[in-house]
């Protein structure tokens, strides 16, 4: 494994979701102050972990980029931009987003824009969120490089 990398949710949604805590305990509070202070905190960490353990998984081999459950050969891909959080990954995702890409992102983090070069494959690109981007799209363009060495000249070209 070259790279690797977990799509947790940024601290904010876990500051959020505490507000769980006094939302059920006022809901319970005329049947029962125990039960609305015993099941708040107990929501909130079945919620967490959901969404900690539910998090997609950013993993690249040697030759295979693998985004939660999809999985693409990197001779498949061309050459990733990487976009910084705010107005340019703003951009990718509101103005100019193909309906057929393939997206896997959090709020708060960079975009890795990523052409597949595939004539098979219908999906024009992968839009994946990295908390480290650059480091992504570099480890992306060594193993194409080290790919493209071990195989010659790819069939996809």
């Amino acid at each position: 494994m070259i790279y690797r990398e977990r799509l947790r949710p940024h601290g904010g949604a876990y500051i959020a979701l505490l507000l769980i805590i006094p939302a059920f305990a006022t809901v319970f509070y005329k049947v029962s102050p125990v039960t609305g202070f015993i099941v708040g905190p107990v929501l909130f960490v079945l919620f967490a972990a959901i969404s900690w353990l539910a998090s997609p998984l950013i993993a690249l081999a040697s030759d295979r980029l693998t985004v939660g459950r999809a999985s693409i050969p990197v001779a498949a891909l061309g050459d990733p931009v990487v976009y910084r959080r705010g107005d340019e990954a703003l951009e990718q995702i509101r103005g100019q987003l193909d309906m057929r890409a393939f997206v896997a992102f959090r709020g708060g983090v960079d975009l890795i824009r990523i052409p597949v070069i595939d004539p098979e494959d219908p999906t024009p690109y992968w839009l994946i969120g990295s908390r480290h981007a650059d480091e992504l799209a570099a480890e992306i363009r060594l193993a194409q490089a080290a790919q493209s060495l071990q195989t010659g000249p790819s069939e996809l070209s």
